[in-house]
């Protein structure tokens, strides 16, 4: 696999709509992989990334993908597959295996990609190490502040004082497994939080805003007494300067009360997709010396990464 040239960029645009997608994130806030905004966003000097080749036959047939870390994240993701009309998905599998060999020269403790449950290429990211973690749903609500209420003023920016609240919800509800790939927060930008009239938090939303939408996470409490899918409405309500621009929900398959609430409320459900890992690193469980962590939230502490899989390679 060879990195991609400039001038292999007038053929991917020969090829664009051949493209698949890999992120729903960067697709539904920015646009298609050739989109300016799209572009725009890949280029942040704080962010790793790579566009990678693989030729089968030499010739003009090509599949190219494109892989990205965030500094915040530990995790990298792949951003779009691009197969041409000779090829088919058996070749995908040495280009995955070259970009998570770049993902690991890196130091991501793991690679993530999204994929339609109905995909093709479900076998080949089998093979190159992939498993499922998590299903979701992605749902669209558009931004008419004549079809939903505006916020009563609970949901409001987090801030530091916040977060000890945030992540003993976030333990509890999000499973260990899924903790690696699935952060407190992306820290894209500052979120939301909903306290009861207890000041009780019952619910955040970490965001993520682009040009073409603003995709929510929705972390609710499974037995709050608010109904859900007035918190929902109450959420769109809260979020600052939508301008016109219509809001895309995530729905966790480890977060089923917040589908069932989405399915309340006028949002168009998108297909079902998989969450798909490949981890980079060895995890194992590790007993602290003062488990103070633990017992203040009731939860044992996670697995953490402790060395890339590489160390511990077995020839």
């Amino acid at each position: 696999m060879q990195p991609v040239l400039w001038y292999d960029w007038p053929f991917i645009i020969r090829h664009r709509r051949r493209f698949r997608s890999l992120d729903n994130i960067l697709s539904l806030t920015r646009g298609a992989p050739l989109d300016l905004a799209h572009l725009f966003s890949s280029i942040g000097p704080s962010d790793r990334l790579f566009t990678g080749v693989y030729d089968p036959g030499g010739g003009s047939d090509k599949v190219i993908g494109q892989v990205y870390q965030s500094p915040h994240m530990s995790s990298a993701h792949f951003d779009y597959l691009l197969l041409t009309e000779g090829t088919g998905p058996s070749d995908v599998i040495p280009l995955l295996e070259g970009l998570i060999e770049k993902v690991g020269l890196w130091g991501g403790k793991q690679v993530v990609a999204d994929l339609l449950i109905e995909s093709d290429l479900f076998p080949q990211f089998r093979q190159a190490g992939f498993f499922v973690v998590a299903k979701q749903r992605i749902y669209r609500y558009e931004n008419n502040e004549n079809q939903h209420k505006q916020s009563d003023g609970r949901w409001r920016s987090w801030s530091r004082d916040d977060i000890s609240a945030m992540r003993r919800l976030y333990q509890n509800v999000v499973p260990p497994l899924i903790q690696p790939v699935e952060p407190l927060s992306r820290h894209e930008m500052v979120g939301l939080v909903y306290y009861d009239e207890s000041n009780a938090l019952q619910a955040y939303a970490d965001l993520v805003y682009g040009p073409k939408g603003v995709w929510i996470l929705p972390i609710f409490h499974p037995q709050t007494e608010v109904d859900m899918a007035d918190m929902l409405l109450q959420l769109v309500g809260a979020l600052p300067e939508l301008n016109g621009r219509p809001v895309y929900m995530a729905a966790r398959s480890y977060l089923p009360w917040v589908e069932q609430a989405l399915g309340q409320i006028s949002a168009e459900p998108g297909p079902e997709q998989a969450i798909l890992v490949r981890y980079l690193a060895l995890y194992q469980r590790v007993e602290a010396d003062f488990g103070l962590t633990s017992l203040e939230n009731g939860k044992p502490e996670p697995t953490v990464p402790l060395a890339p899989i590489s160390n511990h390679y077995e020839g």
